[in-house]
């Protein structure tokens, strides 16, 4: 009876101690909502504000035309930037040799949220920003054409 009880006791821990961590792990997500809010706002061009200020990151990468599609790559092409807000890690050459669109090209990386360059026919469109850190994101494009590739550039001010 007693060994029972034991059992029993180890069980509800066991039972406690996996709720904790779904709770945990629910919060976590939550957490993350609204730096997800934000990225989509600023890749739909639309402003984006925080309550706290997230850290944001730039990276250059380069799109190329290969295979009758665009392909982000780390070197030679068409220069753009990918705009990172949150933790984001030093490289993002994981995300690199694909093909990103406007339905794709926001990438969540555990506390990190990538806004990727995206290519639509000939039209590349990239991400950069102002600031370093920040709680207010609002984006404003510029547009250049050269040799029928057409490339804008969301300039984030922040």
């Amino acid at each position: 009876m007693l060994a029972l009880r034991y059992l029993l006791a180890v069980v509800a821990a066991v039972a406690a101690t996996a709720a904790a961590a779904v709770a945990v792990s629910n919060a976590f997500r939550s957490s993350q909502a609204p730096l997800v809010s934000a990225a989509m706002s600023v890749a739909a061009g639309e402003a984006a504000h925080l309550d706290t200020p997230v850290s944001v990151r730039q990276y250059l990468a380069y799109y190329h035309y290969a295979g009758g599609r665009w392909i982000l790559a780390n070197s030679t092409g068409i220069p753009v930037y990918v705009l990172g807000l949150g933790q984001c890690p030093r490289s993002i050459a994981s995300l690199l040799g694909r093909t990103y669109a406007q339905s794709n090209a926001t990438v969540v990386l555990d506390d990190c949220v990538l806004i990727m360059p995206w290519a639509q026919g000939n039209t590349i469109t990239s991400y950069a920003a102002t600031c370093r850190s920040g709680t207010d994101f609002r984006p404003e494009a510029a547009e250049v054409e050269a040799s029928g590739v057409e490339v804008r550039l969301v300039l984030v001010n922040c």
